[in-house]
């Protein structure tokens, strides 16, 4: 494990030092570099740090659908309040006979307008508590 990290922060240190606009290659021995998307030269770059964090990474295309229960896992919440999101239109589903199927991409987008409410929401009372001198 060990190994690992220290690899996982020299190849974290070197993607961090190409420069922007720079094209990245990959090269296999005894093979010619490939020239690597910018698309995926940014996923193995957001990888590698969440990686050297401890973290692990799942990959899943945008198009895949999920359970309630694998959305309220991916969101946070329980399956009974993920329910009631679908419930009130919060999130789109649609059903498969009795079961609500949620696309991975609709999710996550929900995920990102609720983070974005709670950092308004943080920002708004750190300023009203910094009006009435609470840091001070």
């Amino acid at each position: 494990m060990a190994e690992e990290q220290v690899a996982l922060d020299a190849l974290g240190a070197a993607l961090s030092r190409v420069p922007a606009g720079t094209i990245f290659c990959l090269a296999a021995p005894d093979e010619q570099p490939l020239e690597i998307p910018e698309t995926l030269y940014r996923a193995l770059k957001d990888a590698v740090k969440i990686l050297s964090q401890g973290a692990a990474v799942a990959i899943s295309p945008l198009q895949r659908r999920l359970t309630t229960t694998e959305a309220g896992d991916l969101l946070g919440v329980s399956r009974q309040y993920l329910t009631k999101l679908i419930d009130r239109r919060e999130i789109p589903c649609e059903r498969t006979g009795r079961h609500r199927r949620l696309q991975l991409s609709d999710v996550l987008e929900y995920k990102r307008r609720r983070d974005e409410a709670r950092l308004a929401a943080l920002s708004e009372l750190t300023a009203e508590a910094a009006r009435m001198g609470a840091y001070e």
